[in-house]
């Protein structure tokens, strides 16, 4: 596994065999876990929701002394698998997700599929994995399972320490070492260093991909159009610091519209902190940052980074702005590699990104939103044919066990920031054309492909794949609806919105009380976009742009700098000691989480097996709804097909080719379709 014996270390070639060791044998792997006494805690899950903790600070402790970067990565990518597999053996026991189809009514449904008690943990709104209908029997399972503390396995089967020569050690003293050490990984193609990452790029860290990120990267959701309150600050910032030049430069992007932001000044508030508090994790050994950045984005579709607020602590003038002394993605590029204060400040940037990517957008914004239109969905309709995702592994592990172990919080401000987030998800703002009008990106310019929005990928995909989606709900929902008061009298649908917004069950006030077909198709679009192509857009990426950790770290090594003097005076061993190098368990979960979750679908879990199974599917003689969904599924595949070439017109389109983004390919996009 992950151990390994001192005396004898793995050699550092494994002959012609190595490449294809790829995984542990179930077997053996299953052996050493019982050798290293490591098994789940026994946290115990009560009648009323709440839990008897085990003992959490011995639960995360290895009794790995010394083991091999590959093995750990293997042996996590197993327990990662096996946590999954448990979840889904309960799941299927409770039938809440079963392997073979069960006739349940509505009345069983609704016992079957509850909500958690509001308090009684430190979620949102999420199923409730121990039914009330059999409350005690399925209590003893859960428990004996031990699934509370499955997570905690990912955590202790990292070893205290590692054999540097059988990995060949990442950390090196210099940025240079590291991509150095980097490019000589990817050439062995070992580890998570199989696949490309953004380290194999010369210019990773210049403006121009940091930008680029925005628009392409694993979080393209949510930069928006600076306001002018924004644009004053900054301009108020630029002003003490006697900088002409940004001043001008501030006018006229205010002028034109053309500013943008990337605004994490919320954190604090998420995080239920003091606006000025010093964020750290527990141990004080890793730090975090609320920044914010804006951007330029001129009428060629060039986005430039012109400023960074490092952390921002509930005002601009009593935060660290740094300006960029680039003022146009024109100017020279020769000082970019050495501008010490000015990569840690986009460092800074990154950081920020990463938790709000995460945990708001990935964690928040697809996993849990969609568990509580699944639960709500289930205890309003009859048809037993919609999917409960499996997000109660995600609960339980992503976020406490390994996000609160390699980011700058404790752990119970993670659960604060998650709380936050969900209660700041606004359902009908997040529908693709009004969340793009509304973050300052014109829906009929993103369509038409205008040259100021061409890098702009992410929106020109997803504004067409919503139509092709929306069509398709469309076509399907009018088997059954042939006009708005039908919708008003569906019993079902008023249900279904009631169980959204209800205290007790969704909380989600922004759900709207849908009283027409109109109303109804977006609702049920939104459903298919979130698990379905927003998911795949905001999760494949993580790994490419992740996995290489010191351009996405998750959180800061070091204390931020006390004054903008101290930060402009930051060197190359500034940033490095501010990066995650010299803690190689942290760097290993930081490299590792982005491999985990982005595997790709199953070949035929895609939407275009989807549409194609539904094309196919027999129509029974006199059923002309069958006949009209069949018609929906050949014009979806229709559609769907055609996307592959827009979609690659429009990254051939971007002016960065070293990256084609195809990401939203209908051929990998998971499936959720929820009619």
């Amino acid at each position: 596994m992950s151990g390994t014996d001192e005396k004898t270390p793995i050699p550092d070639t494994l002959g012609p065999t190595q490449d294809q060791f790829r995984q542990w044998d179930k077997g053996i792997f299953a052996s050493e876990l019982v050798k290293y006494h490591i098994y789940p805690g026994n946290s115990m899950l009560n009648s009323d929701g709440t839990t008897n903790p085990s003992n959490e600070s011995e639960s995360f402790l290895s009794p790995i002394e010394i083991g091999t970067w590959r093995g750990t990565k293997m042996a996590l990518s197993e327990v990662f698998d096996r946590i999954t597999e448990r979840h889904m053996s309960y799941f299927d026991v409770v039938n809440f997700e079963p392997a073979l189809p069960q006739n349940i009514n509505l009345n069983a449904k609704k016992d079957l599929y509850t909500f958690q008690r509001a308090g009684s943990d430190n979620y949102p709104p999420h199923l409730d994995i121990i039914p009330r209908s059999d409350r005690t029997g399925l209590l003893k399972i859960f428990n004996a399972m031990r699934l509370i503390d499955t997570g905690t396995l990912l955590l202790r089967i990292i070893p205290a320490s590692f054999l540097k020569k059988e990995h060949g050690d990442p950390i090196r003293n210099t940025i240079a070492g590291i991509e150095q050490r980097n490019k000589e990984l990817r050439l062995e193609k070992r580890d998570v260093f199989e696949d490309p990452n953004i380290g194999d790029r010369e210019d990773w860290y210049t403006d121009k991909v940091f930008a680029q990120q925005q628009f392409t990267g694993p979080n393209p959701t949510t930069i928006e159009r600076a306001s002018d309150d924004w644009i004053t600050q900054f301009s108020k910032a630029a002003q003490a610091q006697g900088n002409q030049d940004m001043l001008q430069i501030l006018s006229a992007g205010h002028s034109d519209e053309s500013m943008y932001i990337q605004d994490c000044s919320y954190f604090r508030k998420a995080w239920g902190v003091a606006p000025d508090a010093t964020m750290s994790s527990a141990d004080g050994k890793r730090f975090a940052c609320a920044s914010v950045t804006l951007f330029r984005l001129d009428n060629d579709g060039k986005l430039h980074p012109l400023a960074i607020v490092i952390d921002y602590k509930g005002s601009i003038d009593n935060s660290i702005v740094l300006f960029n002394r680039r003022l146009r993605p024109t100017d020279s590029t020769s000082t970019e590699p050495t501008d010490w204060p000015w990569r840690y400040a986009k460092t800074c940037a990154q950081i920020s990104d990463w938790t709000r990517h995460e945990i708001t957008v990935h964690l928040v914004n697809t996993h849990l939103v969609e568990e509580v239109v699944i639960v709500a969905a289930h205890r309003s309709f009859q048809a037993n044919h919609i999917t409960l995702s499996l997000n109660a592994s995600a609960c339980s592990t992503l976020a406490p066990k390994i996000i609160a172990k390699v980011i700058g919080t404790t752990e119970s401000q993670v659960y604060s920031y998650i709380n936050h987030a969900y209660a700041n998800f606004d359902w009908e703002k997040h529908y693709v054309p009004n969340d793009l009008a509304a973050r300052g990106f014109p829906v009929n310019e993103v369509e038409t492909g205008a040259k100021k929005y061409h890098n702009y990928s992410y929106a020109r995909n997803m504004i067409t794949m919503w139509h092709v989606l929306r069509t398709f709900v469309s076509s399907v929902l009018a088997t059954k609806y042939t006009s708005d008061d039908q919708v008003v009298q569906d019993v079902a649908i008023e249900l279904w919105c009631n169980e959204m917004r209800s205290i007790s069950g969704g909380q989600m006030q922004s759900f709207p009380m849908i009283k027409t077909i109109g109303s109804l198709v977006d609702a049920v679009t939104m459903c298919i976009h979130i698990a379905s192509p927003q998911h795949t857009a905001i999760n494949y990426l993580q790994e490419y742009y992740q996995s290489f950790v010191i351009n996405k770290p998750p959180a800061l090594s070091a204390s931020l700098p006390t004054s903008l003097t101290v930060l402009q005076g930051y060197k190359e061993p500034d940033l490095i000691d501010g990066l995650p190098v010299k803690d190689p368990r942290s760097w290993l979960l930081s490299s590792h989480l982005p491999y985990l979750l982005s595997f790709r679908v199953a070949a035929d879990q895609n939407l275009v097996n989807y549409a194609r199974s539904m094309a196919e599917i027999p129509v029974r003689k006199g059923k002309d709804d069958e006949a009209a969904i069949q018609k929906a599924g050949k014009e979806l595949l229709r559609q769907l097909i055609g996307l592959v070439n827009v979609f690659k017109r429009n990254s051939d389109d971007m002016d960065d080719h070293s990256v084609p983004y195809y990401v939203m390919d209908p051929n990998i996009t998971a499936v959720s379709i929820l009619i």
